[in-house]
Formats: C-alpha cells, structure tokens, sequence
C-alpha cells in the first residue's frame, strides 16, 4: 500500500507529483517574471512621470507670462485707441488706427491661445492641448505669409508712412499738435526733418515744404543739440549742431507710437 505524500511502502522511490501542482509551479513563475517586471518597469515609469511633471509646469508657467504681456499688448491698443494721441496726426488716421487695431487684435489673440495652453497644461486635457498646436501652427503660418507680404511691400509701406509725414510739415507752428508732435518726435529719436528723395540734408525740408522757416530760422528750435546753441543752430542749421538723421526714422516713429 502506498503511503501519504507520495512515497511507497518502502519509502525509497518518490512517486510523481499531483496533477493539481503544475498550475501552482506556473503561477509561481508568472508571479516571479511579474515582480522582475516591475523592479525593472517603475524606476523608468517615475522617471517618466518626474519628466511629464517638468514639461507640465514650464509650459504653464510660459503661457502664463505669455498671457499677461497679452493682456498688456490688448491694454495698450484701448488706450492707444482711445486716447488719439498728436502722433495721430503724423502718421495719418488710417495708419494710426490700423497700428492700434493690429494692437488689440493681437492682444486678444495671444491671450486666448495661452489661456487654452495654461489650462491644457494644468488639467492635462488633450483636446485643449491638440486645439492649442493647432493654433501655434496656423498662427506660424500666418505670421509666415505675413512675413513675405511685408518684405514684398514694405517700399510701399515706407511710402505712405513717407507721405503722411510730409504732408504734415506745412502745418507746423499753425497746429499746435502737430507742433507738439514733431517736437517731441525729434527730440525722442534726435532726428530733425525727414530725409528727401534726393541727397540733401534732411533738415531742408522743413525750408522747402513749411513757409515759417527762411535764411534767419531754418529750423525748429527741437532739432538742436543743445538749449545754448539755439539761436546759433535754428538760423544756420550743421550736422554738428542740430541732430544727425536716423537709419529708419519713418519706422521708428511708427515704433514711438506702439512702445510711448
């Protein structure tokens, strides 16, 4: 007779295991591959999950910067547009309702889209954060496009701003804002006068275009260096005297009224 636990009456030769000790010897092994699994698994998942953390929190904090400089940019378009400042009468209506509306329309832009990125990036929702792409691409694009069109007309741009500015010389000392306004212009970018098409001082114009201004007063008092050489400058204007011209003066006003 055969004794208990698998061993014969003689107690030499094992008899085979039980059927029912196969499916314990696989579980034993599935559970020894799982806990290797694991050991080599959760050190690379938290390291992961530390790097997820890292990218979470720094593009939450750059849309956040980014939505309030555009919240400023949208502020500064309103009061830009509201106030009509002398600067309105430089460089014309159009292009000086144009430059504010470019302003708040910008402003309102970026602060929709950071807002979609702070709060994709807090709440890890993927459709914000698909529709966010989304937007930084299409506004790529444009600013791309936008990019080539102002390079192909930025002669024509320079034109206009050019003509506007001209048009307004006649009116100084009989408008006391544009007075104001080409004082305060020359005397922020130490400029005097705007360059002609031809080679001659800028300074000249204001002879040739403004009938107040003769051989005994070439220019205004704001083109000169110095409060001690007004006399001396404003009835025979140098380059030593009086403000040299500017690279760019035209795009530098249109930048004076964007950043005053």
């Amino acid at each position: 007779m055969p004794d208990v636990e698998g061993y014969t009456s003689g107690g030499k030769e094992p008899r085979p295991p039980a059927r029912h000790d196969k499916p314990q010897a696989a579980k034993n092994t599935a559970r020894s591959i799982a806990l290797r699994y694991r050991d080599d698994y959760v050190p690379h998942t938290r390291m992961l999950e530390g790097c997820g953390k890292v990218v979470k929190y720094a593009l939450f904090v750059a849309n956040f910067i980014i939505m309030v400089g555009g919240v400023v940019v949208f502020a500064v378009g309103i009061w830009t547009l509201a106030d009509r400042s002398f600067m309105e009468r430089l460089l014309g209506t159009d292009l000086y309702v144009s430059s504010a509306s470019i302003l708040i329309a910008t402003g309102v832009v970026v602060t929709i889209i950071s807002f979609l990125g702070c709060l994709g990036a807090f709440k890890e929702i993927k459709c914000m954060l698909l529709t966010y792409f989304i937007i930084l691409f299409m506004i790529f694009i444009t600013m791309l496009v936008g990019g080539i069109l102002g390079y192909v007309f930025r002669n024509e741009v320079d034109e206009r701003m050019y003509q506007e500015m001209v048009m307004s010389i006649p009116s100084y000392k009989n408008d006391s804002v544009v007075t104001d306004a080409w004082d305060a212009v020359q005397q922020h970018f130490q400029c005097c006068g705007v360059r002609l098409m031809s080679k001659t001082e800028p300074y000249r114009i204001w002879q040739l275009k403004n009938s107040h201004f003769n051989a005994n007063h070439q220019v205004p008092e704001s083109c000169c260096m110095k409060k001690e050489w007004l006399h001396a400058c404003s009835k025979n204007p140098t380059d030593r005297d009086t403000y040299m011209d500017v690279v760019g003066m035209v795009l530098s006003c249109a930048m004076f009224l964007m950043i005053r």
